[in-house]
């Protein structure tokens, strides 16, 4: 198989030609036609997606398949946590998923494109392994990964797990990502992780042009009005919501910048979903993609938590505790928080699509 344009591109360390400066976003009237926003259809009040998707159909096999050659693996170095502590939201996603928090492994890891850690909680019974984890989480463009608070991975689905929206077992809660083994994929990644940057990555641009804190870009006029140029959208899944749109134009946007040919090896039918490709690859990938390489800030993980079982009760509390716990802010690192806003903390994306 031919090496990739973003392989090639991100193994030598040049910047695919299409990206943007994500740090100087046009005015809309610079913008070409398909991205300009304007009267159509009243797009504007529409809550609803109505199109079909393309035909034939995305494979999503054989975009991980590819996607393990595009997006290589990069050095990481971890270390593990204190056993008894673990991040806030990590406590919270094990209760949510009726566990025990003692039942988590708690690694710090460090890449070479960002000066501070992210924290990863994995479940003791979790068949995916340490090493798989990290190397999947390394292959992540910094520019998408930094938008991660903390990871967190499930066991398969048991008798433990009740709630039924995690049977799926991949969802995203604000910025922190849990999965369980299976989902655990980069095009799945792709698409939590597009979730997030949603609902942040612009949020100071839309607040600038009188949105609401805590806006989904993919609800403005600038993500309704590519729909509304296109006759279809890319999957199935992407009918759901304006999110699940714009988080499966963003997977497969992964594959358009990174393949040879780009969706045109996946479906003749691609092009009736261009629009909603490209207005996603122009506004976002000069963020996934930074210039120099490195991290432009990171959301910060959870605050760390010491969990006590008080075995006479057999009950777990969660306290501050004395010791010194494992250091998670990020003043002083030289590494600029990302403020997520306070209408997207509690936002929950649970994915449901086909693997």
């Amino acid at each position: 198989m031919r090496p990739s344009l973003l392989s090639s591109a991100l193994l030598t360390g040049i910047a695919v030609p299409l990206l943007v400066d994500c740090l100087s976003i046009p005015s809309s009237s610079s913008l070409p036609l398909s991205k300009q926003p304007g009267k159509r259809d009243g797009l504007d009040k529409r809550d609803e997606l109505d199109k079909p998707a393309i035909e034939p159909a995305f494979s999503e096999d054989i975009q991980d398949r590819h996607l393990r050659f595009d997006y290589p693996r990069k050095p990481w170095r971890s270390r593990p946590w204190e056993d008894g502590y673990l991040p806030d939201h990590c406590i919270d996603e094990a209760q949510f998923n009726n566990l025990h928090p003692l039942d988590f492994e708690v690694r710090d890891v460090w890449f070479r494109d960002c000066g501070v850690p992210w924290t990863v909680c994995r479940h003791k019974d979790a068949k995916e392994k340490w090493k798989s984890i990290l190397d999947t989480l390394s292959a992540v463009p910094v520019g998408m990964r930094q938008y991660v608070a903390n990871l967190v991975i499930l066991p398969g689905a048991t008798d433990a797990v009740q709630n039924a929206s995690i049977q799926a077992a991949a969802y995203t809660r604000g910025s922190v990502l849990v999965f369980t083994p299976t989902y655990f994929k980069l095009g799945v990644l792709f698409h939590e992780i597009t979730h997030i940057m949603d609902m942040v990555a612009l949020a100071p641009f839309l607040e600038r042009q009188g949105f609401p804190g805590g806006t989904p870009f993919s609800r403005t006029k600038y993500w309704k009005y590519a729909y509304g140029n296109d006759t279809a959208v890319p999957t199935p899944y992407s009918r759901a919501s304006w999110q699940e749109d714009f988080a499966d134009a963003g997977r497969w946007a992964m594959s358009h910048v990174s393949r040879y040919r780009g969706l045109g090896e996946y479906s003749k039918g691609w092009e009736a979903c261009r629009t909603q490709i490209e207005a996603f690859e122009w506004w976002m990938m000069g963020m996934i993609f930074p210039k120099k390489g490195i991290c432009t800030g990171k959301v910060e993980g959870g605050r760390a938590m010491r969990v006590v079982v008080e075995e006479a009760q057999d009950e777990v509390w969660i306290k501050e505790g004395k010791q010194k716990r494992p250091e998670t802010k990020m003043v002083g690192s030289g590494v600029a928080q990302i403020a997520v806003p306070a209408g997207a903390a509690n936002m929950f994306f649970a994915y449901h699509g086909a693997v």
